[in-house]
């Protein structure tokens, strides 16, 4: 033990960071255990990395436009209107008339042959929704009109597609999707515990796979970075970020078993958007057709000032050997001649939204496992109450305004270490696939709970009312309404556990 809590001094001292031990001095055995046990499990070595990246951000050495942003490339869009015509009564879908229907046609055959899998990030908390919000966002309820969690609509998202697979292919045995989900030191057990409780949605035990995102301490926002203490034995954690996903994927062995599985593609998303199409055929399908090894769904910005990340290029590189890579650019990183640049046709050439849903190859996931060193870190300024020693006295400190930083990989930085040709941006319909809960429901919030539920209630008013082109409703089209009207239909799960006819 002495000589553990010497190594450990010794590491902090070369950061400058010894105080960490100070609640050694005092405390109980058991206490004193638990933060030596702590500090021994935080990476050290990536702290360090992580907080350099970080303080050359906040003193300016480190600009994004220093290369050069310009438009994305022109990308297509994801067009659902003609969904009745896709599969007729006899489940035929031979009759494709657009792009998007062969996306989606393909996008099944993917499903049916064990190709795609999905993973949620579901780390987030609901400590911003108010009073009454679960531990975990993905519990959260809508009413649509049953209650249903989050979880429960993107469980059922996937069984609606797994049984559309196989209802096309004429499949007796229907292919499971993995499912990652993605948790954080604060949602693992309430999240695990629910999905216990909720009998996995009907999904197989065996498909869902959870991994726990990685943290790394919090550190003040005054010169010298100290790390900030939750408790005098408790240094305070923070998710590194949706980046450290690829790192975290290959420490839990998951691409490896993804890959001896025979997956090719994975869908990424963020768990509190309501409107989220899970395991999206069409998805899946259009980045098989480009054959992309990134993919990125899009929105258009409503206006020049909406405040939202956008796609763009990059040029990096002297003026001869110039190269264009993806990233994403932050409305606040953004001057107002790009802002509001305009091209020929009148709309903004800076509009692509980047809404959280990207699609990977396995096989650039592997490569990413021994790229990620080169994801940045990025300060995540903070109100963090925290304890403090003060003439060996510990205070807690509830800060009034940011007092700390957390250090956070974005998973869009993923993007530039891509062939710009091997990546491919998919626009899609807002009012369709865009609903992201992050705020308390109160007069004129937006992307609250009850905006999200208004949007999902209005997508399954008009996806109600269409009918199929011949013929009477086969399961086939009730199942592409079902899912295409977000899984909102209290029977769903009694529709996808039909026999496939």
């Amino acid at each position: 033990m002495e000589h553990k809590i010497a190594a450990l001094r010794s590491q902090l001292a070369d950061l400058g960071q010894e105080h960490v031990l100070a609640g050694l001095s005092s405390g109980d055995s058991s206490q004193r255990q638990s933060l030596v046990d702590q500090v021994s499990s935080i990476d050290l070595p990536l702290f360090r990395r992580a907080l350099a990246d970080v303080v050359r951000t906040l003193k300016g050495n480190k600009n994004r436009l220093d290369k050069q942003p310009i438009p994305p490339k022109p990308f297509p869009q994801a067009k659902w209107e003609g969904l009745h015509e896709w599969i007729s009564s006899s489940g035929d879908t031979s009759n494709e008339k657009d792009d998007t229907a062969r996306w989606w046609s393909e996008g099944l055959r993917l499903v049916a042959d064990g190709e795609v899998a999905v993973l949620v990030l579901a780390g987030g908390q609901g400590t911003r929704l108010g009073p009454g919000a679960p531990v975990a966002k993905g519990m959260l309820e809508l009413s649509v009109p049953e209650p249903k969690s989050l979880f429960q609509l993107q469980a059922e998202r996937l069984l609606l597609v797994e049984e559309l697979a196989a209802f096309v292919t004429d499949d007796t045995i229907k292919r499971r999707i993995p499912w990652l989900v993605m948790t954080s030191d604060a949602t693992d057990l309430a999240t695990r515990t629910f999905f216990e409780e909720k009998n996995f949605f009907g999904l197989e035990k065996s498909q869902v796979w959870f991994l726990k995102q990685s943290s790394l301490p919090c550190v003040d926002l005054d010169e010298g970075h100290a790390m900030l203490m939750e408790a005098p034995w408790k240094v305070a954690m923070a998710p590194a970020g949706n980046g450290a996903l690829f790192s975290d994927l290959r420490t839990a062995g998951f691409i490896k078993k993804l890959s001896s599985q025979g997956v090719k593609y994975v869908q990424v998303y963020a768990v509190d958007n309501a409107l989220v199409r899970v395991a999206d055929p069409v998805f899946y399908g259009f980045i098989h057709r480009r054959q992309a090894e990134v993919g990125v769904k899009v929105v258009s910005k409503i206006h020049a000032k909406e405040s939202v990340g956008v796609v763009c290029l990059h040029q990096e590189g002297a003026s001869n050997l110039k190269c264009e890579r993806y990233g994403v650019l932050e409305y606040s990183e953004m001057p107002e001649s790009l802002t509001t640049a305009k091209d020929n046709s009148g709309q903004l050439q800076f509009r692509a939204a980047h809404i959280c849903i990207n699609m990977f190859s396995v096989h650039y996931l592997e490569k990413l496992t021994d790229l990620d060193s080169q994801l940045e870190f990025h300060p995540a300024v903070k109100r963090i109450p925290h304890m403090r020693k003060t003439s060996g006295i510990w205070e807690t400190v509830n800060p009034a305004r940011p007092n700390g930083i957390k250090l956070e990989q974005f998973i869009f930085d993923s993007f530039q270490s891509c062939d710009s040709e091997k990546v491919a941006l998919l626009e899609v319909s807002r009012e369709e696939e865009f609903a992201p809960i992050k705020n308390a429901v109160g007069p004129g919030i937006a992307d609250t709970v009850a905006t999200a539920t208004e949007l999902l209630l209005a997508l399954k008013q008009r996806v109600s009312a269409l009918t199929p082109e011949i013929g009477a409703v086969s399961k086939g089209f009730a199942l592409l309404k079902a899912y295409a009207g977000g899984a909102t239909e209290s029977a769903t799960s009694d529709l996808v556990n039909l026999s496939i006819e």
